[in-house]
């Protein structure tokens, strides 16, 4: 795991932190979902072994069903109020939750410090290539 975010999606986040939500309406301001950016987030300790756990079933699914992934892939997904995720959307590509620690995050920087995506993914190469395995992932 190398980062998580949070989408900040235009208005809807602060129309219901300010609690304010009718009066907003009556000025024409409605609720979006506009995806306007992505902020940084360090999960509490005890969702750390379910994100893990949902990762790691991903991959274990991707390879019964299709051989397996190859690159970074992103688990878009909802946490309930009892602190359950909902998955609903895989995103396998580099997406903003694989590539918003440019420099490392505090999970990357678990295995490396300043590990980034790019960093990741030229080290899994590297490997290929000294293994002789680099026409495999090349494919």
């Amino acid at each position: 795991m190398l980062g998580v975010d949070r989408r900040d999606e235009a208005n809807i986040d602060e129309m219901y932190k300010l609690g304010a939500q009718e009066a907003l309406r009556k000025m024409g301001l409605l609720p979006t979902f506009v995806v306007t950016g992505n902020m940084p987030v360090v999960l509490r300790e005890s969702l750390l072994p379910k994100a893990f756990e949902m990762g790691e079933r991903a991959v274990e699914r991707s390879i019964a069903l299709f051989g397996g992934m190859i690159g970074p892939f992103c688990l878009e997904t909802i946490v309930s109020d009892q602190l359950e995720f909902k998955v609903f959307e895989i995103s396998t590509r580099i997406v903003a939750g694989t590539n918003l620690f440019i420099g490392g995050s505090p999970y990357a920087d678990l295995q490396e410090p300043g590990m980034s995506t790019g960093r990741r993914i030229a080290r899994e190469i590297r490997v290929a290539q000294k293994q002789g395995l680099l026409a495999d992932i090349l494919s």
